[in-house]
């Protein structure tokens, strides 16, 4: 898109360098364009002919990048406005009015009130209710997920059986829900007890992600692995899962 000077196509435009490459090209005689136009233009400047994006209008970029936008989630109730450079974290991991996304195959809902809705909507046999900080899960080995309802804090944890690991699966746990407070973190353990002689499985004071929604993704900075061994003849196993608060500054 080439600036024209009406504000509202600026304004346009600043959007598009930002959300693009956030690189503005010009020509000699001044005329610029976003970086990812250029490409579309074959590098011709469509007002004077002339090459476009050898040079880059660096007092443009700074204009841009000063500039403040409204968050993604105004529609839901934020006002924020933000510059390029803090909008990223704070639409990811900040604003209070991001909506969740429902992790249960073939429902819609995305809202700011997930937890009430798979309590209220999803009666099924692995969305898992409890009260307080530790719970035991039966896991079937084909079963990609289990989601876990802490009625205490209304949030809404995953507890993810990946299939991607040669002679077992990876244990791990996530957050549909707000980071918790600036100084605090989520922690979990997970522990798998052994049968016969096999011994207890286990993984302690692992930092729980956050997310808004889940779209297969597994932790790849912690995991339980569980063998082949460990897995029952109903290729199940018994999980206890223990989610704390804990001061960033104690870990």
């Amino acid at each position: 898109m080439q600036l024209t000077s009406s504000s509202q196509s600026f304004i346009h435009f600043a959007k598009l360098v930002i959300r693009r490459a956030f690189v503005v090209g010009q020509c000699k005689n001044g005329h610029v364009v976003c970086d990812v136009c250029r490409v579309h233009i074959h590098g011709t400047c469509p007002s004077c002919r002339e090459p476009v994006g050898d040079i880059r209008c660096r007092a443009l970029e700074n204009v841009i990048a000063g500039m403040a936008f409204p968050c993604s989630f105004r529609s839901h109730g934020c006002t924020q406005l933000l510059k390029h450079t803090e909008r990223r974290d704070h639409e990811a991991l900040l604003c209070l009015h991001a909506p969740f996304a429902c992790p249960l195959h073939g429902c819609a809902y995305s809202g700011l009130l997930l937890y009430d809705h798979i309590h209220d909507a999803h009666t099924i046999d692995y969305v898992v209710s409890f009260a307080g900080s530790s719970w035991w899960v039966w896991l079937r080995r084909s079963r990609p997920f289990m989601v876990l309802l802490d009625s205490v804090d209304r949030r809404v944890f995953m507890l993810l059986n990946g299939g991607d690991i040669r002679s077992g699966q990876s244990l791990s746990v996530v957050c549909l829900g707000q980071r918790p407070a600036a100084d605090q973190l989520l922690e979990y353990k997970l522990e798998v007890g052994g049968a016969g002689q096999l011994g207890v499985l286990s993984l302690s004071a692992c930092s729980v992600p956050c997310m808004r929604s889940w779209a297969g993704q597994h932790p790849t900075d912690g995991f339980l692995f569980v063998p082949d061994a460990y897995w029952t003849s109903f290729n199940s196993v018994v999980v206890n899962v223990h989610v704390q608060r804990s001061s960033e500054v104690d870990s």
